[in-house]
């Protein structure tokens, strides 16, 4: 059994998401997802990096351990763009937009990689 990602490291990817992201360092991985995740959530594009700031900033206070959706040892992406980043997920009840959400990043040289950003679907 892993004993990766520790809580440091849990809350440590949020915090390099966010100073990724106020840097203005955004990269988009797979696109599939990307359009409808923003429409189910009424985001235009240029709106995404700051929402995406203000739901990382909700999981920093709703405790990224507690919200820490991933797998031990991280999951690694099989997507081409983004071909082996280890990829981060986390699931919280949003204030912002009044549902639980799930956000997943990769981050690759100081970049946020956007791979996910949708309301939580439970598993059946």
């Amino acid at each position: 059994m892993s004993t990766r990602p520790s809580n440091r490291e849990i809350w440590g990817k949020v915090a390099d998401a966010l100073m990724a992201l106020r840097a203005g360092r955004l990269q988009y991985g797979p696109l599939k997802h990307l359009s409808g995740d923003l429409d189910d959530l009424g985001i235009d594009t240029p709106d995404l990096s700051g929402l995406l700031i203000e739901l990382l900033e909700e999981i920093q206070n709703a405790g990224p351990i507690e919200c820490y959706a991933g797998t031990r040892p991280p999951q690694r992406s099989y997507e081409p763009e983004i071909l082996r980043l280890e990829l981060w997920a986390y699931s919280w009840h949003s204030p912002r937009l009044h549902k639980r959400m799930y956000l997943k990043f990769a981050l690759k040289n100081q970049c946020y990689v956007y791979v996910d950003c949708h309301e939580d679907s439970p598993l059946e």
